[in-house]
């Protein structure tokens, strides 16, 4: 009984829980269930009531750990309650809503299915394991509920979740011999659905793939009856994943069954709903692997008279329908009498074609007949024959659109003449330039159907009509500002580069046309007003001519006739045009492989690196309006990744170039641009993969070329976030070569006096604008001078003088009221006074302003760093922190430095003290008092009460406690601590400890030092990189200052304190294991303090060098050696006992 409520109380939890959305509690109630289930058998209605909540879970797991629960549930109940457990699930799913109802696979339908479809993949193996189990209602119930959802999946499933369902399917096939047999059976015994046909599909793409012929035979014919009702002559138009797969079946048809079943079926359908039938058909035509050439006539004829159809999506399948038809025709007859028969319905044999929407239609029917399969010199009698058909038509059509249409479709089929261009058409193309119909946009045509004709064998027959493309480029050229003609001499320039590499042609004839074409001072087809409005079709011209130049006439080229060309070709690359991009990309690729490669590459990325230095990223809400069409700003931008891609296409030959030299060359010049912001916006990273692409290791690359890079890195240019980019990305790939040289840069740069000595009043100076003067005692004076009121003659017996006056001052008001400015009338000697204060001023704003931008870069290159975060950087911030702290003190340093500061405070200090690390950041500042304004936010607590505070958090963080775990207890690393020194160093140094309070506070200030001043560093590592967590990093010289100065001032609890610190700290430079090495300002320091008046100041100071005895100087000759033994020699003869005792130890 107790075991039942255990189960019931288990379910109840499991159907509360079971839609959570947390992965964690999901993870928790399948493991209780499993534990539950485990060894016991539930009732039915209880299995039933498990298998609805199952089914809840589809459309809301998206995570793969879930699924993997609720699969190994499934899992554990088919092995011990399998019937029950598979009649309830194939009934849940079939109405809990993971099939969809109406038929219409969709994205979330689709999803959900792919769930269910591996549940039904592990109940087959489990419940029908044996072939004799696979009979009955409940194995037909699971084959058509499996079919529900192979169908859901192939018509609405992302890509990878197609796959995955089909590879699992497929699997569970292979796992069991004779599966698919049962399942086409058992299919096929069902009712006759469309649907069915995409899980058929998959099983005849099984046995195609196991060569199981004789299953797919066994079935043939019934399964081609099932397409034939359900799909062929279907009375709705068929969904497009239904005939995706129905290609499974169509690819195993054969002659006799083609003629016999499908033909007569196709032909009557088409006549009875073509709107429904023409995309099956299509399907069809393409997805059989039969020669069609037999059956052309008969299918094209259907096909052919829906091109005229008042329907425009029915005329567009009918001509993807009639390139698939002629796609599996080899034999060249058959071809031309489709195209025959299409010229015949567009003279009217089938009545007049009035709409021109019609004669497009047919046209691209026509077009679409060039994709056939004929081969050899076949294809060039077919395209004679039909090049030549066109000509009739051509002569008597006049509406422009049209005859554009119909010679854009005459290029397509000229393009496949290969041997010989028929004279009839060479002679129409001569006389067609003639005509009045023939417009610019028709010459243009006719210019492109002569650049697919005049190639290779081709090409000595376009010599006729040299003097008409001379002609055209000529025109081009004196009507500049016509794009249209100028389209139109691009092309005429591409056909004359080409002729003019035959033999049998004069360099004379061509002169005038090079003059033209080559003229850098005036260019003709490279203008950027050109570029930017000409067609997808005149780019993809341009491109031609700049290839043919580039490849035949390099010669003619000077650096800058190549210039502008370079520039034509980014443009096209940089086109919104995919198809453009696409071409580009593919002839950029070829150029750069050919001889001379390199040079392009140069050329080309001189041009790409302008582009990109001056795009900016722009929003989304910028580009595109509210109804979602571009911009004006839209239409001309260039997206990120068109210029990433643009770049890596550039770069993608380097590695075949066959020398590193130029590889290496190469890899420099795109240092700088593959990271300005709009490349690091489509991709972080870019310039390493480039690298590897060259065959280049990128970080060998910096270590051998460090002093050229350094230059590029370190300039003077504070606006420039490309060299900022790619300071913070080198310093990751080298960050024990470059990184230490950056972070020494920038120590150099903050470490300048200059900018401890720019005062307040310099600091206002530079921020008047040019012209003004800041110290305008000048004007005041001469103001005072024009407003005193003496000597004023009188100027009415009337008005008294005190009357005249008030009248004065009246005027004055009224006149400021109005708005009226009196200018002030300055003598000759106030003038040069001011215009000398005017130089000077000037002179100190441009000293400061100097300063500023030299300060504005390295503050940037630090930046830069914090930002990327290589590694090794929190051993360099150190050195940085020493100078950065003195320059809060300036008025110019301090705004650009607080944030950095902060910054550096976040990276140093652990990950789990962030918020410590923030409080210490701005609570320092606090008590440095920059020159600067702080954020009002943090000044609204009391600074003592904030240090207060602070000190105390880092006190618990740092130091041991007596009764305390020191679980999270733990020093902090040297360079953190060298962020936190800062502010110990401001409270301890302004603080006397006259209160128990204070004397408490600096107590626990002094305890943290003293726990850093023990750090060690590992000495069982063998590596030669500093130990953070070691001595060698700490603030040591300014430690022992604050030290000395606590000894000499403060109360004798707080003397001891700090000399027992003193002691510990000297000892970590003493050289032991674990220790570094005093340097002799640190030794200074110590020597200083034994001129100190205070006996616990020399004594302190005596014990520390007794400490730091290894890293003394020894050398008496030398001037530390001399000063040392000066100052010990003093010590022998101290007015206090203990410290003459202590010397003499020392000494002897």
């Amino acid at each position: 009984m107790a075991a039942d409520t255990q189960v019931s109380d288990t379910l109840k939890k499991f159907a509360i829980k079971v839609t959570t959305a947390s992965v964690k509690e999901r993870k928790e109630i399948f493991g209780e269930l499993k534990k539950c289930i485990k060894g016991k058998e539930l009732p039915e209605p209880a299995i039933k009531g498990l298998c609805k909540l199952f089914c809840l879970t589809p459309h809301r797991y998206r995570d793969a750990a879930s699924r993997r629960e609720l699969l190994s549930v499934i899992a554990q109940l088919a092995d011990s309650q399998p019937d029950i457990l598979v009649t309830s699930l194939l009934h849940s799913l079939l109405n809990s809503g993971v099939i969809s109802k109406n038929g219409e696979p969709s994205k979330s339908a689709g999803s959900a299915a792919f769930i269910g479809l591996s549940w039904t993949c592990l109940l087959v193996p489990s419940v029908f394991s044996a072939p004799e189990k696979r009979e009955g209602p409940i194995w037909k119930k699971m084959v058509e509920v499996q079919s529900l959802l192979v169908a859901e999946v192939v018509g609405g499933a992302k890509t990878t979740a197609q796959m995955s369902s089909l590879k699992k399917f497929s699997h569970l096939l292979e796992e069991n011999h004779g599966l698919a047999d049962q399942y086409i059976s058992t299919l096929l015994s069902l009712d006759q659905s469309p649907t069915t046909l995409a899980i058929l599909g998959v099983c005849l793409d099984f046995c195609t793939a196991q060569k199981d012929k004789s299953t797919i035979e066994k079935h043939k014919s019934a399964l081609l009856d099932l397409y034939i009702k359900s799909v062929l002559m279907s009375k709705t138009k068929p969904q497009q994943h239904i005939l995706d797969k129905s290609g499974s079946l169509l690819r195993h048809v054969s002659h006799s069954e083609f003629k016999e079943l499908l033909l007569p079926t196709l032909q009557k359908t088409m006549l009875r709903s073509p709107e429904n039938a023409m995309q099956t058909v299509s399907c069809l035509l393409s997805a059989v692997t039969l020669d069609l050439s037999q059956y052309a006539m008969d299918i094209g004829k259907a096909i052919a008279s829906q091109l005229k159809a008042n329907n425009a999506q029915l005329m567009e399948e009918a001509v993807q329908a009639m390139q698939n038809l002629v796609q599996q025709c080899s034999d060249p007859s058959a071809v031309q009498d489709i195209v025959t028969h299409l010229f015949k319905i567009l003279g009217g044999s089938e009545g007049k074609l009035t709409v021109v929407a019609q004669k497009m239609s047919v046209l691209s029917g026509i077009a679409s007949c060039s994709h056939h399969a004929v081969s050899g010199t076949s294809s060039q009698t077919l395209s004679s024959a039909v090049t030549v058909m066109f000509i009739p038509y051509l002569q008597q059509e006049v509406h422009e659109g049209t005859l554009v249409h119909a010679v854009s479709v005459l290029s397509q089929w000229s393009s496949r003449l290969t041997v010989e261009v028929p004279t009839a058409l060479l002679d129409w193309l001569k006389k067609a330039f003639t005509l009045k119909t023939s417009t610019s946009l028709v010459r243009h045509g006719y210019l492109q159907a002569m650049l697919g004709a005049f190639r290779g064998d081709t090409l000595t027959q376009a010599s006729a009509l040299m003097p008409l493309l001379l002609q055209t480029v000529e025109k081009a050229m004196a009507q500049n500002s016509q794009h249209a003609l100028l389209a139109e001499g691009v092309a005429a320039s591409v056909l004359l580069c080409r002729l003019a590499l035959l033999e049998t042609q004069t360099e004379a004839k061509f002169s005038s046309f090079w003059n033209l074409i080559l003229d850098e001072k005036k260019p003709l087809f490279t203008t950027e007003k050109f570029l930017s409005q000409a067609s997808e079709e005149t780019l993809l011209t341009v491109l031609q001519l700049c290839e043919r130049l580039f490849l035949d006439h390099a010669h003619r080229l000077n650096t800058s006739k190549s210039q502008m060309y370079h520039h034509a070709t980014v443009a096209v690359l940089l086109s919104r045009s995919w198809r453009v991009r696409k071409r580009a990309q593919q002839t950029i690729k070829k150029l750069l492989s050919s001889l001379g490669g390199s040079s392009l590459a140069y050329g080309l990325l001189g041009e790409l690196r302008v582009v990109i230095n001056k795009h900016k990223v722009l929003p989304q809400n910028v580009l595109v309006s509210e109804s979602g069409e571009l911009t004006e700003l839209g239409r001309s931008y260039i997206p990120p990744r068109v210029l990433l891609d643009a770049l890596c296409v550039v770069c993608s030959s380097a590695g075949q170039w066959g020398d590193p030299n130029e590889a290496e060359k190469l890899a420099m010049e795109i240092l700088i641009v593959s990271h300005h912001p709009s490349i690091v916006e489509a991709r972080c990273g870019l310039w390493p993969v480039l690298l590897f692409s060259m065959n280049i290791k990128a970080e060998e690359f910096i270590e051998k070329n460090l002093e050229a890079i350094l230059p590029l890195l370190l300039e003077v240019n504070a606006d420039n976030q490309a060299v900022k980019n790619a300071v913070g990305a080198l310093s990751r790939l080298s960050p024990n070569k470059l990184l230490p040289r950056v972070i020494t840069h920038v120590t150099e740069g903050l470490s300048r006096p200059a900018l401890l000595h720019v005062t307040r009043e310099e600091y206002a100076i530079m921020l008047t604008p040019e012209g003004e003067l800041y110290d305008n005692s000048i004007i005041q004076s001469a103001q005072k001078e024009s407003t005193k009121k003496v000597n004023m003659k009188r100027e009415n017996k009337a008005y008294s003088y005190k009357e005249q006056i008030i009248e004065l001052e009246l005027q004055e008001e009224l006149k400021k009221k109005k708005g009226i400015k009196e200018e002030l009338q300055l003598t000759s000697k106030q003038k040069e006074m001011m215009q000398i204060q005017l130089e000077k001023e000037a002179a100190i704003r441009k000293r400061l302003q100097g300063l500023d931008v030299e300060l504005q870069s390295v503050v940037g290159l630090l930046d830069a760093t914090l930002i990327a975060r290589p590694p090794q950087i929190t051993r360099e911030l150190p050195s940085v922190l020493q100078v950065l702290t003195p320059l809060m003190q300036s008025p110019l340093a301090a705004p650009r430095i607080q944030q950095v500061f902060l910054d550096i405070g976040v990276c140093l200090m652990p990950k789990h003290l962030h918020s410590l690390a923030v409080l210490v950041g701005h609570v320092t500042l606090r008590l440095l008092k920059p020159e600067c304004d702080l954020d009002e936010a943090w000044g609204q607590e009391d600074l003592d009460t904030a240090a207060h505070r602070t000190i105390l958090l880092l006190h618990n963080h740092t130091v041991a406690q007596r009764d305390a775990k020191t679980g999270d207890m733990a020093p902090l690393s040297a360079p953190a601590f060298s962020f936190c020194f800062p502010l110990l160093n401001a409270m301890l140094k302004e603080s006397s400890g006259s209160t128990e309070e204070t004397e408490n506070l600096m107590i626990r200030a002094l305890q943290v030092v003293t726990e850093h001043s023990q750090l060690r560093a590992d000495t069982d590592s063998d590596d030669m990189v500093i130990d953070e967590n070691g001595p060698e990093l700490l603030p040591r010289v300014n430690m022992l200052l604050l030290l000395t100065r606590i000894i000499s001032t403060a109360t004798p609890r707080l003397q001891v304190l700090a000399a027992q610190c003193l002691t510990a700290l000297c000892a970590s430079a003493g050289g032991g294991d674990g220790c570094t090495v005093a340097e002799q300002q640190e030794i200074d320091v110590l020597l200083s303090a034994l001129l100190s008046p205070c006996f616990s100041v020399r004594d302190a100071a005596l014990r520390g060098l007794v400490e730091m005895e290894f890293a003394l100087p020894t050398d008496s000759t030398e001037a530390s050696g001399l000063s040392l033994l000066r100052r010990l020699w003093v010590a022998r003869f101290d007015v206090e006992e203990e410290g003459r005792a202590l010397a003499l130890k020392y000494v002897l």
